[in-house]
């Protein structure tokens, strides 16, 4: 493997963040507002002041505590 140096290095990361931040802010909207199921959905999520975001994380925590559960379950046998 070819050691780069830190300026190639730094370039490589400011052009990978910038285009993930692009992809996250520029691309996804206009997807967004392009297809009409979507658009909808964004806006009935934005009227009724629904996080999707507060579920994704819920259900992280329910596993982890299915996790627990199964490690001590296993462990006592």
């Amino acid at each position: 493997m070819n050691p780069q140096s830190l300026p190639v290095r730094l370039r490589n990361f400011v052009l990978a963040l910038g285009m993930a931040l692009a992809f996250v802010y520029l691309f996804l909207p206009m997807l967004t507002n392009s297809v009409g199921v979507l658009h909808r959905m964004s806006l009935y999520l934005a009227d009724n002041g629904i996080d999707p975001t507060r579920y994704y994380y819920t259900d992280v925590e329910q596993v982890k505590e299915g996790e627990n559960y199964l490690y001590e379950v296993l462990k006592q046998r």
